[in-house]
């Protein structure tokens, strides 16, 4: 095969494979890999089209939730930074786009955005909607990550405007419902939260997509507490936890410390206890320094833990930047000393909670 012809049909694979990818067809996905990695091995070396393979491969892993090798792959391909400035446009901007997501994986949100609006100057140069679609569902989560909520509804309502003109992105389209869902239940607009929400169920259960399901009724039960409505809450994370697929994920300790904070908050200690012991393992055994943090501060205000884990626990996630997680644990703690009848302590953690909301408002005013 002459090398033009070579390199336009690895190009081509190349492209059907990130389509593969962005459907979550894991199958077809992993037989299609091998294929095009045996076809670069008998080709003449190509820059362009080795790091476009490297970028892919580390969003095949993400797909398939292997997020361990993602992050070893994507740490090499960061070390490419010259290569990178020699490369076309549409390959510089994967690299930034994904650049964004592995940042956004290890909870780094404002180097997430960063790395996105880097993208974002190259969005001009894709002519694929549904590639611009996914650029913008990716920029509103991770604004919703750093409670930048008018920007997400932004960039969440243009994703939804394209994904749902193509019926083979429904998964996509539920992504987006459930984004802003979870954006108009954070300015208490819950009439029109529940009925994003309400939408995106009903197109999951068409498609019997348990994984999806699990997320909607995990999201629903977080943004329920949020609403300080813990029977609603607790009433979605039990269903969030009943389906095998969702439980089992990293997904799952998500639903777990959520369901035994909120014991711990209205009284089922012994529950609570047995949902930490087991969400706090998990973490430690998959690398999830985040709820095992989150963990062992539960653990250590409501029952046995030694009390300094809740000031080695904030401290990580100030560490880390996650100032809304830090505002809100830090609230809770001063509620839970409130009614304990530690005034001095209730008064210092609600300014520790006081202080991340500033530094919330710090990194948003950085990104402007």
């Amino acid at each position: 095969m002459e090398a033009k012809a070579a390199y336009e049909k690895a190009a081509r694979l190349l492209n059907q494979w990130y389509t593969m990818i962005k459907r979550h067809e894991a199958l077809q996905a992993v037989s299609l890999r091998y294929e095009i990695q045996n076809l670069l091995s008998k080709m003449e070396k190509n820059r362009d089209l080795e790091l476009y393979f490297q970028l892919l491969d580390y969003r095949c892993k993400l797909m398939m939730e292997q997020f361990a090798e993602s992050a070893e792959l994507f740490r090499k391909i960061k070390r490419q930074k010259e290569t990178v400035k020699s490369v076309d446009d549409i390959i510089q901007y994967y690299f930034f786009f994904f650049s964004g997501m592995y940042e956004f994986y290890e909870k780094n949100y404002l180097e997430a955005i960063s790395c996105y609006k880097k993208a974002e100057t190259k969005l001009h140069k894709l002519t694929d909607e549904i590639e611009k679609a996914e650029f913008y569902y990716k920029i509103a989560t991770a604004y919703y990550q750093i409670d930048d909520h008018f920007r997400s509804l932004n960039y969440s309502e243009k994703a939804l405007s394209l994904f749902s003109k193509h019926k083979e992105y429904i998964d996509k389209t539920i992504g987006c419902e459930m984004i802003l869902g979870s954006v108009q239940f954070e300015l208490f607009r819950i009439k029109q939260a529940e009925e994003h929400y309400g939408r995106a169920l009903d197109q999951a259960v068409s498609l019997q997509n348990r994984r999806i399901i699990g997320l909607i009724y995990h999201n629903m039960g977080l943004n329920y507490a949020k609403c300080s409505l813990p029977l609603l809450a607790e009433e979605q994370f039990r269903k969030a936890l009943s389906i095998g697929v969702h439980e089992q994920s990293v997904f799952g300790i998500n639903t777990l410390f959520e369901l035994s904070h909120l014991m711990y908050k209205y009284g089922s200690p012994e529950e609570a206890r047995r949902l930490c012991k087991e969400g706090f393992t998990r973490s430690a055994e998959q690398g999830e320094d985040e709820y095992a943090a989150k963990f062992r501060l539960i653990f250590a205000l409501y029952d046995a833990g030694h009390p300094l884990d809740i000031e080695f626990s904030l401290e990580y996630m100030s560490d880390k930047r996650l100032w809304p997680h830090v505002a809100e644990l830090t609230k809770d703690i001063a509620d839970y000393y409130m009614k304990s009848g530690d005034h001095e302590k209730s008064a210092l953690y609600l300014e520790k909670s006081q202080h991340a909301k500033n530094q919330i408002y710090k990194m948003k005013e950085e990104l402007i």
